[in-house]
């Protein structure tokens, strides 16, 4: 696959098949992810692939619970995740499109064929994860499985993903996301989103860059 391709059709993909994923494919997708740079190289992650049906239910009830309660707090407990309060029509439509997807994550979670719970440790800046995080989702794209990021489960119910998963609490270990992976029921595409002169500035704050890019400079 064109690198590009990956890079640009790579998204968030929540609405999955049950279809296992070969072991194969999950072996690669956590090999290319250790290949990530990490901060001094410390490479301070671990990683959990779950697909066990037992394991996947606990969590399943955990992930719920989690969810009900972001919901609540930031929302209100409204199922359309603000939308209402969102004054361009065309992006509410696009709050509400994913807040149903969301949803249907929540109530499938148990049923993806694979996840993988990301953990790090001594990373006082919380970041240095994330390249290995996005390797992981791009070679799940290039061999056709969608994947998403959930910091949900690690924010508001890592103490009982941690009993479930038999994490050692006294190490230092904390859940940084949980990818979920499976076969999308979806097309894959570009995204929308804002153009690039929009958010972006040359050299100094404010200085627009005058480029001209109102559409993807890949697409299919």
């Amino acid at each position: 696959m064109d690198v590009f391709e990956a890079l640009y059709t790579t998204r968030a993909m929540r609405r999955v098949s049950e279809d296992p994923i070969p072991d194969d494919v999950l072996k690669q997708m956590v090999d290319a992810g250790i290949r990530a740079p990490s901060g001094s190289n410390r490479q301070g992650w671990k990683f959990i692939v779950v697909t066990d049906p037992e394991i996947k239910n606990q969590l399943g009830d955990s992930y719920r619970e989690a969810w009900d309660f972001y919901v609540k707090e930031f929302y209100g407990g409204t199922s359309d995740m603000g939308a209402s309060n969102v004054l361009d029509d065309e992006k509410a439509q696009q709050v509400v499109r994913i807040s149903k997807s969301a949803a249907w994550l929540s109530e499938n979670f148990h049923k993806v064929p694979a996840m993988f719970v990301v953990l790090s440790r001594n990373d006082p800046t919380g970041s240095s994860i994330y390249p290995a995080i996005w390797s992981i989702m791009l070679a799940g794209r290039a061999h056709g499985v969608g994947t998403c990021l959930t910091t949900v489960l690690g924010m508001f119910k890592p103490e009982k993903a941690f009993e479930i998963l038999s994490i050692p609490n006294d190490k230092g270990w904390k859940i940084d996301a949980v990818i979920t992976a499976g076969y999308p029921l979806g097309k894959w595409g570009v995204a929308k989103r804002n153009p690039v002169d929009e958010v972006t500035y040359l050299n100094t704050w404010g200085n627009e860059t005058n480029w001209n890019l109102k559409e993807p400079l890949w697409n299919y």
